[in-house]
């Protein structure tokens, strides 16, 4: 599964709840994943903002016509 967008880290988190919650893994496994899983996300969420300042950014300082 590719984890490149929040939407992704988010479907991937649901589906370790789900086999959590099944049984069918260990809840300290889903756990530590869960918790690698979180800080990936907020990765993705800085970098994103990141890229979107830097528009916001040349934007401003790009000449009007």
């Amino acid at each position: 599964m590719r984890l490149n967008t929040i939407d992704d880290v988010k479907a991937e988190m649901a589906r370790l709840y789900r086999e959590g919650k099944a049984g069918l893994r260990e809840v300290g496994d889903v756990s530590r994943l869960a918790n690698v899983l979180a800080l990936l996300g907020r990765l993705i969420e800085g970098s994103e903002l990141e890229r979107r300042l830097q528009v916001l950014e040349e934007q401003t300082h790009a000449p009007i016509h």
